[in-house]
């Protein structure tokens, strides 16, 4: 028998509010955008006006984070617990998203823990950005709560960069990087983007 005390986590910090999942009877093709549920909002877009909030996150996480840590995962983990309010708002929030990205929305993400999938995200869409970078949600009656970025193998960061340049310039919006303890806070009219660690 394994004692559970000795089981590590293989991530430090996890958001307290996973998306509602529809049940998929089928098994995910190369077609569709699946990815472990432990990514959910790990990188994610947030309001500037959520700034405050987010750093107050940041700042508890970092010690707990630092003392939970051991050479092969972390003893505890960091659940976060943030107030989520419209990315973008409105019926056509996805539209916007579209139009000001330049990229079509495709279909709901598909999440999966272990080995099987354990759902599609209710009211879910992605969106590629091509170079292995794509944006992720769900709308509900007042827009997109939450807008999540998936960075695969061998991204093209540029990709990236320019939609934080653009949704931060047209909408004001910070890009979070939970594990990363890095907030993408603006940009400079030279190009430099701000950015603040705990």
């Amino acid at each position: 028998m394994l004692d559970p005390k000795t089981i590590l986590f293989t991530t430090p910090t996890l958001s307290n509010d996973l998306a509602q999942l529809e049940p998929v009877h089928r098994e995910p093709s190369n077609a569709d955008f699946v990815f472990h549920e432990d990514e959910w909002s790990q990188v994610e877009f947030f309001p500037r006006s959520q700034l405050g909030e987010v750093q107050r996150l940041l700042k508890e996480y970092k010690p707990f984070e630092r003392a939970n840590r051991v050479q092969n995962g972390w003893r505890e983990v960091y659940a976060r617990k943030i107030r989520r309010v419209p990315v973008f708002s409105g019926a056509d929030a996805t539209r916007q998203l579209e139009g000001l990205l330049g990229s079509k929305v495709g279909a709901a993400p598909m999440l999966f823990s272990g080995s099987s999938v354990s759902g599609s995200v209710k009211n879910g869409f992605s969106l590629a950005l091509g170079g292995n970078v794509t944006l992720y949600g769900y709308r509900d009656e007042q827009g997109v709560p939450i807008l999540g970025t998936i960075i695969g193998r061998n991204p093209d960061d540029a990709k990236l960069t320019t939609a934080f340049m653009k949704l931060n310039a047209d909408r004001g919006l910070i890009l979070v990087d939970w594990r990363a303890q890095l907030v993408l806070v603006s940009v400079a009219s030279s190009g430099q983007i701000e950015t603040w660690q705990p």
